[in-house]
Order: C-alpha cells, then structure tokens, then sequence
C-alpha cells in the first residue's frame, strides 16, 4: 500500500471532525476481568478448573455463545431443503447416467 494512502491511527475516518476531548488511556495496573466473570478467583466451565483449561478454550467458549443460533423451525425447514435438493440432484444425474449408459449401449456395444 502507498504511503500516501495510509491513514494514521490517530486519525478517524476522513471528513470526520476532529474530536477535542484527549484518547483515553488504560490506568496504570487496571485489568480487566476474564469475560463472562466477575474476576473474584478461576473460572470453572463444566467442573473443569481454571488451571486445565488452555486459553484457547475459554476464547471458543465466550465466541459460541456470541453465536445465533437458528431456531428449531428454522433448523428443520432447513434440513429439509438439504434433503429435497440432494434427492433431486441425485435423481437428475441417475437419469443422466441412465441415459448415457443407453446411448453406449445402442451405438458402441450393439
């Protein structure tokens, strides 16, 4: 990327006014408690103990619960569009397969 192009990370969005209140800046020593907690001692997810879980897992949890879920009418129309669409595409290329099977069949093998 040119450099011309580069916004600098003090500036907003161009057009924008500029802002006359100062950045805000983190407290010296203030930390934020672990997501979902409220940072008074380990966090337990389903009787495993805080020490066992990796990081890693604590941040697929706090996503999946960020998740929307479909509902149950929505899950199951869904499936069966899935269903319908695969009985029908598999008929079609049954049919195919059918048809070019015949035309070997009268014009290779007869």
């Amino acid at each position: 990327m040119r450099r011309e192009l580069r916004r600098h990370p003090v500036q907003g969005k161009p057009g924008a006014k500029p802002s006359n209140r100062p950045a805000r800046m983190p407290r010296v020593g203030a930390t934020r408690p672990p997501a979902g907690g409220s940072g008074s001692g380990p966090r337990h997810v389903r009787g495993l103990p805080a020490v066992l879980q990796p990081a890693w897992f604590r941040e697929v949890l706090v996503e999946l619960r960020k998740v929307q879920w479909p509902t149950r009418q929505e899950t199951i129309n869904l499936t069966l569009v899935v269903i319908v669409v695969s009985l029908a595409l598999g008929l079609f290329l049954g049919g195919l397969d059918s048809l070019f099977n015949w035309i070997i069949e009268q014009t290779l093998l007869s």
